[in-house]
């Protein structure tokens, strides 16, 4: 399907067929038959319904989650947004699959030597990259060298970036006060601060933070950490993780790449359980909460405000594809009492959705739905505060490319259709319901809309582009970003674990005590593996429905949006190109980040 609407784009003759079938695009004020757009629109806002889920939790649970300010999803799922029975039959064999795979190897326990191997032996599974760098670099092992250690602390401050969760570190100008108390013993002969205080790297705009403190929400976790991290040799590297931060008594350790590996374990294992919380809010906040429970009120709002024949309803209609449904699979197996966040990670759902609403009740657009807001406020956008760039931050600079060229997509087709005049769009009344649907506070009762605080007035044509533009952003870019780059980083506990047993401190014994048993091992494999499945196309290469559906001039658009992503993709491959050529073998080297080509970034969340 993939290389059919490919095609479709690139022969003429067959954009001239597709132009025969192509059914009315117009704005409600320029349609002629505005009866029959308005009877299809109700009967739409039948099948479409936004509801506040209550996810099956008991009356005691629900005194915990404030669910109100849990993103609304639809209410009953039409048929039309079911998936394709190709694609059904692949999903339920995935499924089957790896759930047989999970009972045939899942018993007893494992050591960390032994998930190496097994995923070293399989032919079944590939070798996911943290396993790669935990092996290549010599973890935990008595022969380790100084530059192994340091590589692999380049890991874990390289996760921050260009992980699956990216959205956290922050520039900070003073130190943290969590780590005011240790600066001293931070300093002494740390590896990676170049005899410079932490002060001094603070003034200077070198010195960043991750702050996982708010993932605990009141719970009882041995792990509610902080890390610090500063640039060495132009590459970012931590500096210490306080792993109690809501304690004056937190435990502060800092790397080494000097003494044996028992004298460094209780750094290693500070970076296991900082990730495993990592994990907790990836998870919970830049997975699912807002990509797959945000956007999916707003396809609500779109199906019921927007009539088919709407040009914005036929922009937005491919980024929704097979989302309504893969949130009901979620809902249904994942975040179900006794389902995989229960069992398999470290928090429970109900601890899931207690941190979703309270995050989503401080949402606002003009602060979390842009990936330009997002970096600005966290000072990692070194171009507009004049500052040193974060060396190594793939991901921003692909996400930011590729915001770009789906802002000029966005812009071109608005303008067309809107005819460049701000007084269409204030006089279209579907935009203006969609909208309005949209900034509508939640209810428990029927009638409320998704509550999304800040959506600006749609007075303008560039108001307009905006908002649509991070609408898709998030449902491509941000999903893909957030989710694909799972199965290498989950799959291997030691380098991003769902779960993790006993105490930090239990690392003395070693560190297999606290790894996930077998069970627990092989069912986050085989949860990553279907959530990494490729279900729809890439990004701009839309489906023959979807382009039919459009007119000649949407369609030229499109074209334009792929020639520009074409260009995006060889910038990348060029980019990591020059990051192979530039390791030396002597030093830390860099990874390469490929999860953003634009042929590996999905048009919808679709999985």
């Amino acid at each position: 399907m993939w290389r059919e609407s490919r095609l479709l784009l690139r022969s003429p003759l067959v954009i001239q067929h597709i132009k025969c079938h192509a059914r009315n695009v117009s704005l409600l004020q320029n349609d002629k038959d505005v009866d029959n757009r308005k009877m299809n629109l109700q009967n739409a806002r039948k099948k479409y319904k936004l509801e506040q889920n209550t996810f099956n939790l008991s009356e005691d649970q629900k005194d915990q989650v404030d669910l109100v300010n849990v993103p609304p999803l639809i209410h009953k799922v039409p048929k039309e947004e079911k998936r394709s029975l190709v694609h059904e039959l692949r999903f339920l064999f995935e499924n089957v699959f790896y759930g047989e795979y999970q009972k045939h190897f899942g018993k007893g326990n494992l050591t960390i030597q032994e998930m190496i191997n097994h995923f070293r032996s399989s032919w079944i599974l590939t070798e996911p990259k943290g396993c790669e760098v935990w092996r290549t670099e010599a973890v935990d092992d008595c022969h380790q060298t100084p530059l192994q250690r340091a590589q692999a602390d380049h890991w874990f401050a390289w996760q921050r970036l260009n992980g699956v969760t990216r959205n956290l570190i922050k520039r900070v100008h003073e130190v943290p006060q969590e780590f005011v108390s240790s600066a001293y013993d931070i300093q002494d002969k740390h590896p990676y601060l170049g005899g410079i205080s932490l002060t001094m790297h603070a003034q200077n705009g070198t010195l960043y933070a991750v702050d996982l403190t708010d993932v605990a929400v009141g719970a009882q976790t041995p792990e509610v950490p902080i890390a610090l991290f500063t640039v060495w040799k132009e590459k970012l590297m931590p500096v210490a993780i306080n792993t109690y931060a809501c304690d004056a008594n937190g435990k502060v350790l800092k790397p080494s790449t000097l003494g044996t590996a028992e004298d460094i374990r209780d750094w290693v294992n500070a970076r296991i359980w900082f990730n495993m919380v990592d994990a907790q809010y990836h998870q919970s906040i830049t997975h699912l909460g807002f990509t797959h429970m945000l956007m999916d009120g707003v396809s609500v709002c779109m199906h019921r405000n927007l009539s088919d024949r709407h040009p914005i309803y036929k922009l937005l209609l491919p980024h929704f594809q097979y989302m309504h449904i893969i949130n009901k699979d979620a809902k249904l197996a994942l975040i179900k009492p006794g389902g995989f966040v229960d069992k398999d990670m470290y928090f429970g759902h109900v601890h899931m959705l207690k941190l979703i609403a309270i995050l989503n009740k401080t949402w606002t657009y003009q602060q979390n739905a842009s990936i330009h807001a997002s970096l600005n406020l966290r000072e990692a956008n070194a171009f507009i505060f004049c500052l040193s760039e974060i060396p190594g931050y793939f991901f921003k600079d692909d996400a930011l490319r590729l915001h770009g060229a789906i802002q000029q997509y966005v812009l071109e087709y608005a303008t067309h259709y809107y005819r460049n005049n701000d007084l269409n769009v204030r006089d279209d009344q579907e935009i203006q319901a969609f909208r309005e649907e949209l900034v509508r506070p939640r209810s428990m009762n029927k009638g409320g809309g998704c509550g999304m605080n800040g959506i600006p007035e749609f007075d303008n044509l560039q108001t307009l582009v905006d908002v649509l533009t991070n609408f898709i952003y998030i449902c491509s870019v941000e999903h893909s970003a957030t989710s694909f780059p799972a199965y290498d980083q989950y799959a291997f506990p030691p380098n991003f674990a769902a779960t993790l047993h006993g105490h930090p401190d239990d690392a003395v014994i070693g560190l297999n005590v606290s790894m996930p048993d077998s069970k627990e091992f092989f069912s986050a494999i085989s949860v990553m593996k279907i959530l990494t499945l490729v279900l729809t196309n890439s990004l701009g290469n839309y489906k023959c429905t979807y382009l039919k559906s459009m007119d000649m001039d949407g369609r030229i658009f499109v074209k334009n949006f792929q020639q520009n992503l074409e260009v995006i993709r060889k910038e990348i491959y060029d980019r990591n190109a020059d990051i192979i050529k530039g390791n030396n073998k002597n030093q830390v080297q860099e990874y390469t980040y490929e999860w953003l080509l634009p042929d590996r970034v999905l048009n919808s969340i679709s999985i």
